[in-house]
């Protein structure tokens, strides 16, 4: 059981820590932190549980709570503070909190707490993190890997009823003409909301398609994009988690703040690579690049796209090249690509049959976790 303490006293967090400590939970020293820090930490850590100690100032911890829980929709609260005011007691759990504890008794309190938690704890263990999250990565332009990212999504929204997919090419935004949607909010705009953003407020961000694929749509304008945070990001793709059994992440060939919050959280990374020069050298960098990050090697996959095309690369080249097996090769089909692309329709339901639409659902069913 992983357990936040979020408080600015650190005699009582330390108080806090011990008794979470001798019940068996999960709770290092770095656990302990901030109230202005813990929305953030908790979106990193996915905490089951967090233990709020209530300030002096009652606001900044109302504050702390409700960011947090906005962030981190599917963790359990629990507040410690003093039993003494009814009002402030309603309006902490109106705000979040799963329950109140008197803080003057908190071993007690904490105890009790624990035992009931543990309860009810199959729930969270049954999917601690929500929802798969697949990154699309490509090294440079023209890899076709937003025509992937709109195919996938669409056959794990077969597969699951409905699927999110997050455009974070800033400034391209392809996927609104691959899916022809036309989103009046953007990724921008909810970086405006993010502090009170929660999941019946994000759904307001999301531009929904037939396939059952709800799209967040990346800005385009220079003026939106400077409005788009990392925090913002790490609070749409937590919100994205618990909001859909898959998400896909279109994430172009930067690797600035924001999409690097995506590829700490990302269960699988697909980099899309063409078979040339280029696509094979900078495949490489990115991903010496994500290594250095901290990001294992056993989360990425390398997609080959566009295989078999005239005076290619070899497949072995580019292996040896990039220092990865290639898990995945998707046939070149520009007749199909094209006319899918240019109908702003997924090419999985504009060439049903077709060679590439048999391997992308292959592809699908690998990173869902579905053998067929």
């Amino acid at each position: 059981m992983r357990v936040l303490v979020a408080s600015d006293e650190q005699a009582m967090a330390q108080r806090v820590r011990a008794v979470l400590v001798e019940q068996g939970a999960e709770c290092p020293a770095g656990h302990l932190v901030s109230l202005d820090s813990v929305a953030d930490r908790s979106g990193l850590l996915h905490p089951e549980l967090v233990v709020f100690v209530m300030p002096s100032d009652w606001k900044l911890g109302l504050s702390a709570l409700l960011e947090t829980r906005n962030t981190v929709p599917h963790m359990r609260a629990l507040v410690l503070g003093p039993a003494t005011d009814p009002q402030r007691i309603l309006q902490t759990l109106k705000q979040g909190a799963d329950e109140f504890l008197d803080r003057e008794i908190a071993e007690a309190e904490l105890t009790g707490a624990l035992e009931r938690f543990r309860s009810v704890r199959h729930q969270a263990e049954a999917n601690p993190h929500g929802g798969r999250v697949v990154a699309v990565l490509s090294p440079c332009g023209g890899s076709g890997a937003s025509m992937l990212a709109a195919s996938i999504s669409t056959v794990l929204a077969q597969e699951h009823g409905q699927s999110g997919l997050v455009d974070l090419r800033l400034g391209v935004a392809d996927l609104t003409s691959m899916l022809d949607v036309r989103p009046t909010r953007t990724l921008a705009d909810l970086c405006d909301h993010v502090t009170r953003l929660d999941q019946s407020l994000f759904d307001q961000f999301l531009t929904r398609h037939s396939s059952g694929v709800q799209l967040l749509a990346a800005p385009i304008q220079d003026e939106d994009i400077q409005r788009v945070t990392a925090k913002g990001v790490r609070r749409a793709l937590a919100l994205a988690r618990v909001r859909f059994p898959r998400v896909l992440v279109d994430m172009g060939s930067l690797l600035g703040p924001e999409q690097i919050e995506v590829l700490w959280q990302a269960d699988v990374i697909l980099l899309v690579v063409r078979l040339d020069y280029t696509s094979v050298r900078n495949a490489r960098r990115m991903v010496d690049a994500l290594i250095e990050l901290g990001i294992a090697r056993d989360r990425m996959q390398l997609v080959l796209n566009g295989y078999g095309q005239r005076r290619q690369l070899e497949v072995e080249q580019a292996e040896v090249a990039i220092g990865m097996k290639a898990a995945h090769r998707v046939p070149y089909d520009a007749a199909a690509v094209n006319l899918a692309v240019n109908g702003g329709i997924p090419v999985v339901l504009k060439c049903r049959f077709s060679r590439i639409t048999r391997s992308i659902r292959t592809l699908a069913h690998s990173v869902n976790g579905v053998k067929k």
